[in-house]
């Protein structure tokens, strides 16, 4: 019996890999680009450990391509779809730092700053230094790629953040209030009428900033203040409460 020849057994092989590895329009299709293509069936189809295994393999067998560069990316990104957020932040900021001039390097700078804002927690009686991260980030983020396309977003979030915060300074100013600790009480809503203008808590700030001094018996900057508020928001809630103490002054 004829043995095969080796040689046509090879060119067989070949032109075998080379028709799986062609696409419909005739163009050759490398192995990384397949390997890449399967990694975001599984991020698609949300099945993460899958898609974050392949794209470590992608980096770890390609480490030359532009595949490992894509695969780079799109590992930060699974992870942020995930939900691991702090995972997703790390991953984006390395892919930033090493890779400056990338076409998408604006989307994981972007992504940086909603992997912080994404763990701010959902009650302002907790621990808020994730808005703060958030609002440096997304500051960074708009100065450094002032055209890109996230930049409206970026500072839609940014205001976000910044209320936030307001929020938890009301909340503690609040807290002292109701214990009639009008001296803390005071620092808090100072640092909301000098930090966060306009984010909607402006008249009470001011009605209460001029409430305490007007309990700590500074009458000069009671005045000032309440009659702040009254000129400023004639029809505001507290303007009546405002003037009344304005004439008890």
């Amino acid at each position: 019996m004829k043995k095969p020849n080796l040689f046509r057994l090879i060119i067989v092989c070949l032109s075998l890999f080379t028709l799986s590895c062609a696409s419909k329009k005739g163009e050759i299709v490398l192995p990384e680009q397949i390997d890449l293509k399967r990694a975001k069936e599984f991020q698609e189809a949300g099945r993460y450990e899958l898609a974050l295994e392949q794209y470590s393999q992608i980096k770890h067998k390609y480490p030359l391509s532009p595949a490992a560069t894509e695969a780079e990316l799109e590992l930060a990104e699974t992870f942020f779809l995930q939900g691991s957020y702090v995972e997703a932040q790390a991953a984006f900021e390395t892919f930033r730092d090493l890779h400056p001039t990338h076409p998408k390097v604006d989307f994981a700078a972007f992504r940086v700053g909603m992997s912080f804002f994404n763990q701010i927690p959902p009650t302002i009686d907790r621990d808020l230094t994730p808005a703060t991260k958030a609002i440096k980030s997304f500051e960074e983020f708009s100065q450094n790629y002032p055209t890109s396309s996230y930049v409206s977003e970026a500072l839609e979030k940014k205001e976000l953040c910044r209320k936030k915060l307001a929020e938890k300074e009301y909340y503690i100013a609040d807290f002292y209030l109701k214990r009639e600790h009008y001296a803390s009480a005071e620092r808090r809503l100072k640092a909301i009428l000098r930090q966060y203008r306009n984010l909607g808590f402006d008249e009470k700030a001011l009605f209460y900033l001029g409430f305490c001094y007007y309990q700590l018996k500074n009458k000069d900057k009671a005045k000032k203040v309440l009659t702040r508020l009254t000129e400023k928001f004639p029809e505001s809630s507290f303007t009546d409460e405002a003037k009344k103490i304005l004439k008890d002054l």
